[in-house]
Order: structure tokens, then C-alpha cells, then sequence
């Protein structure tokens, strides 16, 4: 019976010690994926209204202070460790004294506070580390580092972007019902807006947007009448870019063409929508692709303005 007590004991010492060893050394390998395996990362917002340089070194700011936490974190990371292996030596003390026929829980009780207070530590530690940033941030500034030399001087660009995530409750636009009374959500998320005053006096809009739909779980009856649940689903994704140009009518006149027109793939985006009218460019353009990068929205807006003829001096 003593034997068993005492393996027992040593038996929970390695136990924990290995419990805490994996949340400690777990460092960088958080949750990084959501229930259907996409990659998620660290949510961000930014409200764009203010002078290119400005939006861009604001951007690198927040990177580094976000990394400066981060590193700060690593550097008392061992600490959670130290005390619980000090913990598991006055653990130890109370075996010892158990194979010498003494019974005490003092330490083993002391040590089991350490444990705890090691625990609590590491999980606050944890805490500091943060996910990737997305592709979207970094190529954002892109976008805005390419496009400031087109801005009329003095100008600003206005917008945002939400990389808060694309399947957000707050992002449903509308829910849908099959034949068997399942629900599908059709999430909307307009992840990047700009808005700019050009130097050649046309006004450019430009939303990037994703599309995503969801199928909620649901209750399912299985063949022996019994009840069973039925998980999320994922239903896929696609990206749309909406482009709007006002045009100056004393330096451009539209003119049609045939590289871009309604119909056209452009780079991965197929021009859906193509209007010309009131002295503006209308444009609605889908991607099947899960993403879309800064250098297809570029490439797109760059073809977009070979609707544009410049008139004669």
C-alpha cells in the first residue's frame, strides 16, 4: 500500500512536469487555423484618413510595438519553468520523508501552490504571443506606397482596413434555407476601402471584398431514430473588387476597348459588371480564388485606365 502511494505520487510529479513543460515550450504554436483548417491571424483594423507616409509608418508602428510585446514575453518565459521545478522539489521532500516512515503533506502542498502559480504565469505569457500578420496588411501598404505618387498634392487617401476576420457574426449579410431546413450564412466582408483624389482630377474607389458562405450545424436524424449533430461546414469563398472612376472630362474621354470590357479575365479577376455612363467608370470584377493580392488589385486598376483617352492639349 505504501508502495503504491509513493509510486503514486511520483507518478503525478511526472505527469504535471510534462503537462507544464508542453504549455510552457508551446510558445508560437497557437491556434493559428479556425474549425474548417483556414489560416487565421491577428486581428486588425485601420482607419485609413490620413497622407500616405503617414497611414504607412503608422502601419510599421503598430508591427513593431505588437513585436516588442511579444519579445518581452520571451524573455521571462523561463521563469514559469524554475518555479515549477521548484515546486516538484519540495514535492520530493515530502516522498522522502514517506519512504522514511514520516507522513507530512506540508511540501508536497507547497510545492502544489508553485505548481499553480506556475501555471497562471505561463498562461499569462502565453498571452503575449501573438499570430501572423496577414498578407493583406503588408500588401495594403504596398498599394498605398504604389498608388501615393498618382495622389493630387496635398490629398489624403480615406477608407479602412478590416482584417478582423471574414466569417465575424457581425458580418452576415443574410441567411439561407435549404430544402431540409438547413441554414447557410453569406458573409460580406469589405476588408479594404480606398477612396483617392487623383493628380490628374479623377476620384478613384476602390472595395475589395470577400465573399463566404457557411452552412450552420444542425440536428440530424440517422437511420436508428436517434438524434445526432451535424458540425459547420464551410460552402467556400471568392473575392469581388469593386473600382468606381470619376472622371475629369477636361483631361480624359471614356473610350471603350476591347483588352477590357465586360466578360474579360484580368489577371484573376473576370470583369462582371462594366458601366460607362454620367461620366464614370463603373466596374465589378470576381475571383474565384481565395485570395487576391496587392499585386492583381494593381494590375486591375492599371487596365482599368486603359478606358481612359487623353484628351489634346
Amino acid at each position: 500500500m505504501e508502495g503504491f502511494i509513493c509510486g503514486s505520487i511520483v507518478a503525478g510529479i511526472v505527469v504535471l512536469s510534462f503537462f507544464v513543460y508542453l504549455l510552457n515550450t508551446a510558445r508560437k504554436k497557437v491556434k493559428d487555423t479556425n474549425q474548417f483548417g483556414k489560416k487565421e491571424f491577428a486581428p486588425v483594423y485601420v482607419s485609413i484618413a490620413d497622407k500616405p507616409d503617414s497611414i504607412i509608418r503608422g502601419m510599421n508602428n503598430f508591427v513593431r510595438e505588437a513585436q516588442k510585446t511579444e519579445n518581452a514575453g520571451d524573455k521571462w518565459r523561463w521563469i514559469p519553468m524554475l518555479i515549477f521545478f521548484a515546486g516538484i522539489g519540495l514535492a520530493l521532500v515530502d516522498v522522502l520523508l514517506f519512504l522514511l516512515g514520516y507522513v507530512s503533506y506540508i511540501f508536497a502542498l507547497g510545492g502544489l501552490l508553485l505548481w499553480i502559480a506556475a501555471f497562471v504565469m505561463a498562461r499569462s505569457l502565453r498571452r503575449s504571443d501573438i499570430l501572423d500578420f496577414s498578407p493583406r496588411y503588408n500588401g495594403t501598404k504596398e498599394i498605398l506606397y504604389t498608388l501615393r505618387d498618382d495622389l493630387k498634392p496635398g490629398a489624403t487617401f480615406l477608407g479602412h482596413l478590416d482584417l478582423t476576420g471574414s466569417m465575424n457574426e457581425t458580418k452576415v449579410a443574410r441567411e439561407t434555407k435549404d430544402a431540409a431546413s438547413r441554414t447557410t450564412q453569406h458573409f460580406n466582408d469589405p476588408w479594404l476601402s480606398l477612396k483617392a483624389k487623383l493628380y490628374d482630377g479623377n476620384i478613384l474607389r476602390v472595395s475589395a471584398i470577400q465573399k463566404t458562405k457557411k452552412r450552420k450545424s444542425y440536428w440530424k436524424t440517422n437511420a436508428r431514430g436517434k438524434m445526432k449533430s451535424k458540425p459547420e461546414k464551410f460552402k467556400g469563398t471568392h473575392q469581388e473588387l469593386k473600382v468606381r472612376i470619376v472622371v475629369n472630362p477636361e483631361a480624359y474621354a471614356i473610350k471603350a476597348n476591347n483588352l477590357f470590357s465586360q466578360g474579360k479575365d484580368v489577371g484573376k479577376f473576370k470583369v462582371e459588371q462594366l458601366s460607362t455612363e454620367g461620366g464614370m467608370i463603373n466596374i465589378l470584377a470576381v475571383s474565384p480564388f481565395d485570395e487576391v493580392g496587392q499585386t492583381d488589385i494593381l494590375t486591375f486598376l492599371k487596365s482599368a485606365y486603359s478606358l481612359l483617352e487623353r484628351k489634346a492639349a
